[in-house]
């Protein structure tokens, strides 16, 4: 099927140029009934011109219509290969046989000539040895050829149409012939008042034979011949106008019978017939060119040659091809009839496996359309049932293959959007779980950062007030990240904000987690945190530790690393370290997740501790803000692009003073 929007595409560019067209279209119609002086003349060229471009540009976009379908052009393919060349081949073998069929005829001719020519000078040669020996003329006898008798140069009897003197002229060299070579070259001769004819000498001792042929040369040349024929001088003015003009000289090309020559022609076709329509026919003409033509008296060049129209049958030409025996022309039949059996069974074999493979082809490429059609509108349950052991189908079961993938992936698409969504939504919970509103103001000031990993962090941080002047930071890892993580986080923030309200005992709230955590029976995992009550009026920080991450107090250059071995929430063991330390106005505290502190380079080599220590230490009076940034600089540089294997996150406090 086509494409739609190349189709719509196609019509809107056809749409303008129809528009831009008309305009100079009809103006050129309108100029051209006019009758404007060389304006007139021009717009008829002009709409000529567009009315070709038209015609070009029509039967263009019909070829492209018609074949646009693979089976129409295998089958167009196979016309042009198989079909039309049988026709072409008939033609030519057509052409080839008239054209053998008029060499034949040109042959018949020459061959009657010759023969017309040779009794001419056999008969001269008998009747010079007649007159020698009797010293009389011999009777005339047959009246289509007459003699003259020539006695020391003179005539002394025969025909009075013979020279009155000897033609000297025929001694010596044999006159020219044109064409083929000649056993005995024709001398074409014309007399006063009569056709052209043929002439034979003879003579010795004084004594001398001119022979004429005084009939019709032309109907004793078609008997003989066995086809008509029609002789023109090459000044006959009537061969103007049937003649062809090849390198000077007139070849007639039809038939210019009078009256009495066509009577002629038809007893003499009537006299070849056997009844069949083709073969007797006189479908077949030839011209050929004799001569020179001499005058008979001077022996001068009368016409530069003669020219012959030949009309003859098939069947003369068949009679003169085919033997005469009967068995052997029977055996060249059969042996043809056979051969072309042949050929016809090869033939019929290959047009029919031609037509099995355009209907398979065509079928096959339908199909792969239709199904492509089909995916392309969305429905990518289509299959074509394959049964081809082709490169065919190949292509056809690659198909349902690519088919059946773009099933699987719209599906597996389609549920990773929904899930895409629910992780949208879990992430949106997540952050609504994380404080938005810090503390600020009244001597302290926060910030933090949470980067998960993955789309759910398990890593969790808040800062909640439990007194006027007391606030409770946490920050804590859950094993692992992902969803469950981040459920498991959303559980603990719930669990804290219910044991903040009844106990203030760091440890106690502790235990309690422990207890939640222990209580998923599901599988096992395990939460560092670290629970720092913070003063704001004295800056004394209580701090209670379960298996997280150093706390870091940043005093100006220098950084005091808290370390509190301890068992993590859910792991072994139930010990958990305490400090407590005091902040003195300006002075920051700074927790981490281990994500900050395990980020690797490219190396696979960790930050480390020793970093965090170095990268804090710093100058007096520095923000929170900018105590967080620097040592996210050091941890991206030491990371160069190296992605995170582990949430990340970061809470900074900067002790101002009392309120």
């Amino acid at each position: 099927m086509s494409n739609p929007g190349a189709s719509s595409f196609v019509k809107k560019r056809a749409r303008r140029l129809l528009l831009f067209a008309a305009p100079p279209v009809l103006l050129a119609a309108v100029l051209a009934f006019l009758n404007v002086p060389y304006l007139s003349a021009l717009a008829r060229v002009f709409l000529a011109a567009i009315t070709v471009l038209f015609l070009f540009w029509l039967g263009w976009r019909i070829y492209r219509a018609f074949l646009y379908k693979v089976g129409r052009r295998l089958a167009f393919s196979y016309f042009l290969l198989g079909v039309l060349p049988i026709p072409l081949t008939l033609l030519l073998l057509g052409v080839l046989a008239y054209l053998l069929s008029g060499f034949f005829l040109g042959h018949l001719y020459r061959d009657a000539v010759q023969s017309v020519q040779l009794e001419l000078d056999a008969r001269a040669r008998s009747r010079l040895d007649a007159f020698a020996a009797a010293r009389t003329p011999p009777p005339a006898g047959d009246s289509m050829i007459v003699f003259g008798y020539y006695r020391d140069g003179r005539r002394v009897a025969g025909d009075p149409r013979a020279p009155a003197s000897w033609p000297a002229w025929t001694q010596g060299s044999a006159p020219l012939a044109r064409g083929p070579r000649w056993e005995v070259a024709p001398r074409f001769v014309a007399m006063k008042g009569s056709s052209p004819t043929l002439m034979a000498v003879s003579s010795q001792e004084g004594l001398g034979i001119v022979a004429l042929y005084a009939g019709d040369l032309d109907l004793e040349l078609s008997r003989r011949a066995g086809a008509w024929v029609e002789t023109y001088r090459s000044d006959d003015p009537d061969l103007q106008f049937i003649s062809l003009q090849l390198r000077g000289r007139k070849i007639p090309i039809q038939h210019l019978r009078k009256d009495q020559q066509a009577m002629e022609a038809a007893k003499f076709f009537r006299g070849l017939s056997q009844g069949e329509r083709f073969w007797d026919d006189p479908l077949l003409w030839w011209g050929e060119i004799t001569g020179p033509l001499f005058d008979l008296d001077s022996g001068k060049v009368a016409s530069e040659y003669l020219a012959a129209n030949l009309n003859g049958t098939p069947r003369t030409v068949v009679r003169t091809l085919f033997a005469s025996a009967a068995e052997i022309d029977a055996f060249a039949w059969v042996m043809l009839f056979v051969v072309a059996f042949l050929l016809f069974d090869v033939y019929a074999a290959a047009a029919l496996m031609a037509v099995f493979m355009i209907v398979g082809l065509s079928r096959a490429v339908n199909r792969l359309s239709r199904a492509t059609d089909a995916v392309r509108r969305g429905d990518f349950s289509v299959r074509i049932p394959v049964r081809r052991r082709d490169q065919v189908g190949d292509l056809q079961r690659s198909f349902n293959e690519m088919a059946g993938d773009l099933e699987a992936l719209v599906a597996t698409s389609a549920q990773k959007e929904l899930l895409e969504k629910e992780l949208e939504l879990a992430r949106n919970l997540q952050k609504s779980l994380l404080p938005s509103d810090l503390p600020a103001g009244g001597g302290i000031e926060f910030a933090t950062l949470f980067e998960p990993s993955a789309a759910i962090g398990g890593d969790y941080f808040d800062v909640l007030r439990i007194a006027e002047d007391e606030l409770a930071v946490i920050i804590a890892d859950v094993s692992g990240h992902g969803l469950s993580s981040g459920l498991r986080m959303a559980m603990l923030k719930s669990a804290l904000l219910i044991l903040v309200e009844e106990t203030r005992d760091p440890e106690e709230i502790l235990r309690r987690l422990d207890g939640v955590v222990r209580s998923n029976g599901e599988s096992r995992f395990f939460v560092t945190a670290t629970l720092g009550l913070f003063n704001l009026k004295t800056g004394v920080l209580r701090l209670t530790n379960a298996g997280h991450p150093p706390t870091y107090v940043v005093r100006g250059a220098e950084v005091e690393e808290i370390l509190l071995p301890s068992s993590p929430l859910g792991g072994l063991g139930h010990s958990y370290a305490s400090a407590t330390t005091t902040l003195a106005p300006g002075e920051s505290a700074v927790w981490l997740s281990d994500g900050l502190i395990e980020a690797t380079n490219a190396s696979d080599e960790p930050f480390g501790y020793d970093s965090v220590v170095r990268i804090l230490a710093g100058t007096p009076g520095e923000s929170a803000v900018e105590i967080r940034n620097r040592l996210l600089a050091a941890v991206e540089r030491h990371a160069a692009g190296h992605p995170a294997g582990d949430d990340r996150t970061l809470m900074v406090l900067r002790y101002g003073g009392p309120p």
